[in-house]
């Protein structure tokens, strides 16, 4: 009784105090104020690499917070998390808590494997971590941002931190030229996608996203030219940060060049974050616009198909490991696309598929990575042909590194698995005119089969390489008590239960993008009903 009365009063001062529902982003900003004064204070290398505990703690305590937000809604009031900050700036929905619980693991997951790799490599280690912690403080906004302005505000929050990242080693010549290159075009993308939102604001002259719904079906019959400039500037913008095809071109050169804790981060915390922008405002313009589904749709079925082809065939020609998992990420950006172009069908969920596959590419890709990183850290190389006879001295390792890769190849009962078929599903269910689009991923599924099964016959059955050979016997480093060995456990375990408890992740995932639908207006009706009602407003 007691604990149900103190839950009642925590739920009504936060429905009376609506700023705190982002009492996690207040959490990591503290944090990060924390550790600049730690690093501008403290007077030796150990002081300054001592600020990855104090951005683990922050991680790990805003993670905490979340669990709250959780406990909340689904024990005590099933409508809180249902409130507009800022002014309806930010939507405290069931979305963003999903959104922002994904990108605070992903970034402990991070920061748990990265710090031998930093502390080995950077000049000033603790730097590091501060702007990790900026990163995900604008990933963490831009996943309930209802506005324009917090829109391009959060996006370039977590976008310069990013370039920052990239460039991080400022003695390595890889690492500086993957950060000028991700730099020069993620500012030309930039441009271009605030140069397809000010087009949006001009049509109706409201930045927030409730006004926009309400005002742009009554210009559905403005110049095409227009409304084709500002698809393809949004489109094109969104697709960059995604890496979609053919806008992948700066993935290769930053993640082979970049950090590989980085790479780690870009490739997934960023990844979701940027999903989470197109989910709402996609969401947002097809429940305003009918004709929406007419063009865009067309283009994202386009961008679909070419990022599965390009990432999947592309990848069969490389030798680099970190390269490899670049065109990995284009073709599972292309998976994902596909729930976009089935949005429309309401009874497709292809939306709720597209989060429940963010939740199993998380923890397979971030495992991945994290392999990656220890064996670079342990030899030095990055190098695909390093990992040969990987398990005569690292079974453990070796073994969940095949996990991860049978997970990203979609092989029965892993949860990648769960995912793509998922997603087919929804596609297949949206109509017979969809079918191509299956027939397309199945087979490039398939043909990812050859470079994810290369990379284990060689840890596997392939001879030693010299690397692997000059590895102790009993090197204690992944084992389960340190940080690689718990983020191992931790996404292994994750993906394990991805897939056996698939259908209520799907439920919970359905239940955010239903809730997103209902915001949109327009978005819950069914397609004619939708076109009469913009015929209405066009009237008046």
């Amino acid at each position: 009784m007691n604990n149900s009365l103190i839950a009642s009063s925590i739920d009504t001062f936060m429905q009376n105090n609506h700023v705190l529902l982002l009492l996690p982003e207040f959490v990591i900003t503290g944090f990060l104020l924390i550790c600049v004064c730690h690093l501008a204070f403290g007077k030796t290398l150990k002081d300054r690499q001592e600020t990855w505990g104090y951005a683990t703690l922050g991680v790990g305590m805003t993670l905490v917070t979340l669990c709250v937000f959780w406990f909340m809604r689904y024990v005590q009031n099933p409508n809180f998390l249902t409130l507009d900050v800022f002014g309806s700036m930010f939507k405290a929905d069931l979305f963003s808590l999903m959104i922002r619980t994904l990108l605070v693991v992903g970034s402990l997951l991070v920061l748990l494997f990265s710090r031998t790799f930093i502390d080995k490599r950077a000049e000033v280690p603790g730097e590091f971590y501060v702007i990790l912690l900026s990163a995900l403080l604008g990933g963490m906004m831009l996943s309930g941002a209802t506005d324009l302005i917090m829109v391009f505000v959060s996006l370039e929050t977590l976008s310069i931190s990013s370039y920052i990242l990239v460039g991080y080693l400022r003695g390595n010549l890889l690492s500086n030229e993957a950060g000028l290159k991700y730099l020069l075009y993620g500012g030309m993308a930039t441009a271009i996608l605030l140069f397809g939102l000010s087009i949006l604001y001009g049509l109706t002259g409201y930045t927030a996203y409730s006004q926009i719904v309400a005002h742009l079906p009554a210009y559905a019959s403005i110049s095409p030219v227009i409304w084709a400039l500002m698809t393809i500037m949004i489109l094109g913008g969104i697709c960059f940060k995604l890496s979609a095809a053919p806008f992948h071109m700066w993935a290769p050169d930053t993640y082979e060049g970049a950090p590989t804790p980085v790479v780690a981060f870009l490739s997934v915390v960023s990844k979701i974050a940027g999903f989470s922008l197109a989910i709402r405002l996609f969401t947002l313009l097809y429940g305003a616009l009918p004709a929406f589904d007419l063009g865009w749709m067309g283009l994202l079925s386009v961008l679909s198909v070419v990022s599965m082809v390009v990432g999947n065939v592309v990848a069969l020609a490389q030798r680099n490991i970190k390269r490899l998992l670049a065109y990995s990420t284009v073709a599972h950006v292309g998976y994902l696309l596909l729930g976009f172009v089935v949005m429309n069908q309401q009874q497709s969920g292809g939306l709720a598929s597209v989060v429940y596959y963010l939740i199993t590419y998380l923890f397979m890709n971030l495992g991945a990575f994290a392999v990656v990183t220890h064996i670079e850290n342990l030899t030095g190389s990055d190098e695909i042909a390093t990992y040969a006879g990987l398990v005569r001295k690292k079974p453990v390792v070796a073994a969940v590194f095949s996990v991860m890769l049978l997970s990203l190849a979609g092989i029965p009962i892993t949860a990648g698995f769960f995912g793509k078929f998922f997603l087919f599903q929804a596609v297949a269910n949206a109509g017979g005119q969809y079918l191509w689009l299956v027939v397309v991923a199945l087979l490039t599924s398939t043909v990812s089969l050859y470079y994810y099964l290369n990379v284990m016959r060689l840890m596997l059955i392939a001879e030693p390489s010299e690397a692997v050979e000059a590895l102790p016997e009993n090197e204690p480093s992944a084992r389960l008590f340190t940080p690689v060995g718990l983020t191992l456990a931790i996404c292994l375990a994750a993906t394990v239960f991805a897939g056996i408890f698939s259908s209520g992740l799907l439920n919970l995932s359905a239940s955010a993008v239903h809730e997103l639908r209902g915001q949109a207006g327009l978005a819950t009706y069914p397609v004619e009903k939708k076109a009469e009602i913009s015929q209405v407003v066009q009237h008046r």
